[in-house]
């Protein structure tokens, strides 16, 4: 009796081991768990996306949130409002944004150090760290692909089309930094005259010219040379630049 009594006990403990083993694989398998088949983990629409895990189209616009997601847009929001134009918590920094950098985008102080988070990365700051840690800005042109791309510290926030100097008045190549920033300037010239034109980030003058990354609102053909050696930007894309950059910030065009 005793003998099988200490089998009992032994097996007892071996059957609870064995559930006990299981409980990580369980808990596991259920961060991949997707109960309204959006393509997003249950686990993802409540800790990321701020969706409902229990509602394939949470803001009921007729586009499953796994859907909007892959496309940029918010599910959140509703009427094609795209995340980089939605910011849910009012911090200043887009739901785009928010993602890219790991930040939560109904928090508005991620790193609970009493600073918002769009005003961390408006002053360089990593908005996930709480205290004063630094990043990096950057701006890369690239003239054969006519595209720019800006980045915080490894995160590439944008990439998109520009339009470069025309082979007669080329965008001069190197290294540069922002040197000034102006909310609205005047260009004027043989031939072309805009004024008012909004967002200009001044990075090298040469022979008393200086040259500018700026909006353009006189056309659209971003992705072609287009200008007098400034990198023009469309208006909706250039705004977002303006504000991220400061003095300072590195410019590379190659």
């Amino acid at each position: 009796m005793a003998n099988r009594s200490a089998r009992s006990v032994a097996r007892s403990l071996w059957l609870a081991g064995f559930f006990v083993a299981l409980l990580p694989m369980a808990a596991l398998a259920q961060t991949g768990l997707d109960t309204d088949a959006d393509g997003l983990t249950d686990e993802e629409e409540k800790r990321q996306y701020h969706t409902d895990p229990n509602t394939a189209d949470t803001d009921s616009d007729g586009f499953n949130d796994g859907e909007e997601i892959a496309g940029g847009y918010s599910p959140r929001h509703g009427g094609k409002a795209l995340l980089l134009t939605v910011d849910s918590d009012q911090d200043f920094l887009n739901d785009a944004w928010e993602l890219r950098l790991g930040t939560d985008l109904q928090n508005p102080d991620s790193d609970g150090d009493r600073f918002l988070d769009g005003t961390e990365v408006a002053a360089g700051y990593d908005p996930t760290v709480a205290g004063k840690v630094k990043r990096d800005k950057r701006i890369d042109v690239s003239l054969d692909r006519q595209e720019l791309t800006y980045a915080f510290g490894n995160t590439v926030l944008e990439t998109f089309p520009i339009s470069g100097g025309l082979p007669g008045t080329p965008t001069p190549v190197g290294e540069f930094t922002v040197l000034a920033k102006v909310p609205v300037k005047h260009y004027g010239g043989a031939g072309f005259d805009y004024p008012n034109t909004k967002w200009n980030l001044q990075f090298t003058a040469v022979r008393g010219l200086r040259y500018y990354i700026h909006g353009a609102y006189w056309h659209n053909d971003f992705g072609q040379p287009k200008s007098h050696g400034c990198v023009n930007v469309s208006y909706d894309r250039m705004e977002r630049l303006y504000w991220f950059s400061q003095i300072g910030s590195r410019v590379t065009i190659r």
